[in-house]
């Protein structure tokens, strides 16, 4: 049983490394520049406008206020963790009075 656990450990340890090892090799793979440099720079702040377009949609007033100031905040000093901390601190904040 011992020895299980080790073995498992170990393998998931190695699994881990190798995701991360191939991910590296392909990263050098990708192009420089074009198209497909463009596209995956814009990703991370896709994604994020994706998750909260759906927490808006899902939620209530308190998101729908908070998505909106989120929004100005964003366009106005084009910070994306600026723009996060403002719409956690409104969420919570609103919630404290909800």
């Amino acid at each position: 049983m011992k020895n299980e656990i080790w073995l498992t450990v170990i393998g998931l340890g190695l699994a881990s490394f190798a995701i991360r090892l191939s991910g590296y090799f392909l990263a050098l793979r990708l192009p420089q520049s074009g198209a497909w440099t463009r596209g995956l720079e814009a990703l991370p702040g896709c994604l994020i406008a994706a998750l909260v377009a759906l927490m808006m949609l899902k939620g209530g007033t308190i998101e729908l206020l908070a998505g909106g100031t989120v929004l100005l905040v964003a366009a106005r000093t084009r910070n994306l963790p600026i723009s996060m901390l403002v719409g956690i601190l409104i969420v919570a904040g609103l919630r404290q009075f909800a």
